[in-house]
């Protein structure tokens, strides 16, 4: 295999074993899916880190469930971006903003009081759907070359385009990256915010590794791939949310550019921090979570106590089927998407139940797949009146609260 940023030959970093798409939920636990692999690859000569095995478009949306969900946290996380933003002059009031990948559109209804012109592409037709219903214009397509010519004859051309968690979610960024490139003019912006390399590699979150998430983007790597495109990075900002973000501000090339210096700073860090030795202790991380978790899990059941996950997250799914567990060990998912409740998770055929359903039969042991909201989870069971449930931690590392 070759590396799908500079072609260069790739090794394999983790082997997770095959697990159907993650956010295909299941109408009933006798419904039949395709499992894949999910194998990681790297490449030393430009730092990229990718999916062995890239599911087709139609395999990954057809059943797509994922929401963004109505979160404090992240409604905290959209002031955060859009004060940088601001800040930075990145964004002003005069300015027309696309979203690739915009879901329902949460982060453009948050945003629209303050600027101009907001307008969303997502290739969900139901999601989409929902965001057009709440005002937010949403094109449903796939975001690539060939849409961008038809957005630039619709709407023109947007002062800055966001790309926020779903870059890595297509097997062939330069077809996105030469859309942006048509769409944006010379002085327009492309904002990508991805989970980082660093972070996944250093918390161990291997359940980050699912069949959407195709690349494992660092600043190295995004560098080179910008670079293809005559692109560069003019600024970086960390976050801290999904368990560590990057957001990268790119454009293309000019002499009269201005570089933050952040870029050069976060640069040093990522080479300092990124070795082969990290990559090392975090695969043989990943076994020791899976080997820890699964005594624990067992060992509960065996001992009569009851489990449910809370989360049908994506990385919930990768958790679960990596280390074996299904509907024998974990009674339910708890979950608070109504689309999502009523259906059962990939693989492990567990059925996922409303928030309310699971108040009035707590379980003695939450496992938060959505560990990213723990705090927020934590909070909102202890409120409801739920004082004994106990939740497991799987990550970055294997404890009870």
């Amino acid at each position: 295999m070759t590396c799908r940023i500079c072609s260069a030959d790739v090794s394999v970093l983790l082997d997770l074993g095959t697990s159907p798409p993650a956010n295909s939920l299941k109408k009933s636990p006798e419904q039949f899916q395709d499992s894949y692999p999910l194998v990681l690859e790297i490449c030393d000569n430009c730092g990229n880190v990718q999916l062995r095995d890239c599911l087709d478009e139609e395999a990954l949306y057809k059943d797509y469930f994922y929401v963004t969900p109505s979160s404090t946290l992240l409604s905290r996380h959209y002031d955060f971006l859009q004060s940088f933003l601001f800040k930075n002059n990145y964004l002003t009031s005069n300015s027309f903003v696309l979203e690739i990948g915009s879901n329902v559109g949460l982060f453009l209804d948050h945003i629209k009081p303050n600027v101009a012109k907001v307008v969303g592409i997502d290739p969900a037709q139901e999601i989409s759907e929902i965001a057009n219903q709440k005002g937010i214009e949403t094109v449903c397509d796939f975001f690539n070359e060939e849409s961008s010519v038809k957005l630039k004859d619709q709407f023109g051309n947007p002062n800055i385009i966001l790309a926020r968690h779903c870059f890595a979610h297509n097997c062939d960024p330069h077809r996105m990256l030469k859309g942006v490139t048509h769409l944006l003019d010379d002085s327009g912006l492309f904002v990508i915010e991805n989970a980082y390399l660093l972070n996944t590699i250093e918390n161990n979150e291997f359940d980050q590794i699912y069949h959407e998430h195709m690349f494992y983007y660092s600043i190295r790597s995004m560098k080179a791939l910008l670079a293809i495109h005559n692109m560069h990075l003019v600024d970086i900002i960390m976050s801290p949310i999904h368990g560590g973000s990057i957001v990268f501000v790119a454009k293309k090339v000019s002499a009269e550019d201005k570089i933050s210096s952040a870029v050069g700073k976060y640069t040093l860090q990522e080479d300092l921090l990124l070795t082969p030795s990290a990559f090392k202790h975090f695969v043989e991380n990943t076994w020791r979570i899976k080997d820890t978790l699964s005594r624990l899990i067992t060992g509960l059941r065996d001992g009569g106590w009851t489990i449910y996950t809370y989360g049908a997250t994506a990385k919930g799914n990768t958790l679960l089927n990596f280390i074996g567990l299904t509907d024998k060990e974990i009674k339910y998912c708890v979950d608070s998407t109504p689309m999502k409740q009523g259906k059962y998770l990939p693989k492990s055929n567990v059925k996922v139940i409303s928030e309310e359903e699971s108040q009035a039969n707590p379980p003695d042991y939450f496992l938060l797949t959505a560990w990213n909201y723990r705090d927020e989870i934590v909070n909102k069971v202890r409120q409801a009146g739920n004082y004994t449930s106990q939740f497991i931690v799987p990550i970055p590392f294997v404890h009870i609260l």
